[in-house]
């Protein structure tokens, strides 16, 4: 992604949510997502630092540092950091948030047990999903679990945001992550429910793989902050 092309994405997601409120926001549900919630209570994932990419106003970051996750969150919006880090000092939850993009997590390797993706994945360009795929593994620890929901074909064919069939996200993920299992399942706010996928997919233990980082990564794991 060429540097003005992300300056303009993030500045679209910007203006989103400076000019509309939270309520609106169809994405912004004002609670966890029940595939989310329905993992971490089956006891499936081990706790340990985890990361929600593309956090919003912080959701499901929070639920997580409840469940008692390290809890780390990124979203390319300010504002909607902002929302979440104001959420989480009024709950009490230690969350680091902050601003960047999915693309080049700065993080680094082998660092989380679970990567939590609430429709980031189809907002990607279809030239930069692969880019998506490895830095999403990068971060992952071994053995260790990734949760994309994504919006399904039957809703979306073109984009963004675009539908995924099952044949997709085994095209641009089972290359490196073992996927366990695909779940279509519909929900939505006002009444407008959406067809969506849960993809539950692993990193395998000791994968031997050499992972191309197309940008710089600058750390940032350095202990919890309290917000």
């Amino acid at each position: 992604m060429s540097t003005k092309n992300s300056e303009s994405i993030a500045q679209r997601w910007e203006d989103i949510y400076q000019s509309t409120s939270l309520n609106e926001l169809p994405w912004e549900e004002g609670k966890p997502s029940t595939q989310l919630v329905e993992l971490i209570e089956s006891g499936a994932v081990e706790k340990g630092a985890a990361l929600d990419v593309c956090c919003g106003s912080g959701n499901n970051a929070i639920f997580l540092a409840a469940k008692g996750f390290f809890c780390y969150g990124i979203d390319i919006s300010p504002t909607a950091i902002g929302y979440a880090r104001e959420k989480a000092a009024a709950e009490g939850k230690k969350c680091d948030l902050i601003t960047g993009n999915v693309l080049r997590l700065p993080y680094l390797d082998n660092t989380f047990t679970l990567v939590f993706d609430r429709g980031c994945f189809h907002s990607i360009q279809p030239s930069e999903r692969r880019a998506y795929a490895h830095s999403i593994f990068r971060v992952l620890k071994p053995s260790g679990m990734c949760l994309l929901e994504c919006f399904s074909a039957k809703d979306h064919v073109y984009g963004p945001p675009y539908g995924f069939s099952a044949e997709d996200i085994e095209h641009y993920f089972s290359e490196l992550f073992k996927i366990n299992h695909i779940k279509e399942f519909s929900t939505g706010k006002n009444g407008a429910d959406r067809h969506f996928l849960a993809v539950f997919m692993e990193k395998p233990p000791y994968k031997e793989k050499t992972v191309k980082v197309q940008y710089p990564v600058e750390s940032r794991i350095y202990g919890m902050i309290s917000v």
